[in-house]
Order: structure tokens, then sequence, then C-alpha cells
């Protein structure tokens, strides 16, 4: 029993979109879990930038399959704009990350100079 061609295509198509939402959900999840985590200072703001750069790359899936499908945007320019996007994402995860290990290393040099 196999499933016609046009059928699959639908198919995974739906899917595709799916997952899409499914992982700009998770972002906006993640970023209400860290809202409600209700934390200052260091770790509050590496909690936001993490939370903003999990959505950036929940939304790069969904703009990339939207270039695709309703403005027949090209291949590479598609995946040109995917990984600029995916790249941003990252850069907010990076710099979340690198604004909490600055501020513990700040820490660990008080505690001991104590």
């Amino acid at each position: 029993m196999s499933i016609p061609s046009n059928h699959l295509h639908e198919y995974l198509h739906f899917v595709s979109y799916a997952l899409d939402f499914v992982l700009i959900a998770a972002g906006f999840w993640m970023a209400q879990t860290a809202r409600q985590m209700q934390m200052r200072g260091a770790v509050g703001t590496t909690l936001q930038q993490v939370s903003v750069g999990a959505v950036i790359l929940g939304f790069a899936h969904l703009i990339e399959t939207v270039l695709f499908e309703l403005f027949h945007v090209g291949t590479e320019a598609n995946e040109l704009i995917h990984r600029v996007i995916i790249l941003i994402g990252f850069m907010f995860i990076a710099n979340g990350l690198r604004f909490f290990a600055q501020s513990l290393r700040n820490v660990l040099r008080a505690s001991a100079s104590k």
C-alpha cells in the first residue's frame, strides 16, 4: 500500500508548516517560562537573550517555508535568508551566554578577593 505522490507532497507540506509553528511555540513557551522565573540581573538578562534567540530560530523556519511556498523565492536566495536569520538567533543566544559568563567571572573575582 503506497501513498500517491500528490498526497504525500500535501502531507509533507502540512507537516512542515505544523513543525514550523511548533518551533515558534516552543520559543514563546521558553520565553514565557523565563519570564515566570522573574530572574533579574545576569541570569534574567541571559534568559531574555536566549529566549529571543529561540523565538527567532523558530520564525526562521516559518519564514523559509513561506518565502519558498508563497513568494516562490529561489532556493539559493531562500537558503541565504534562512541562514542570516539563524545567525541572528544564535547571536542573541551567544550574547546572553557571554553576558552571563562575564557576570560570573566578576562574581568569582569578587569572592576570591575577600
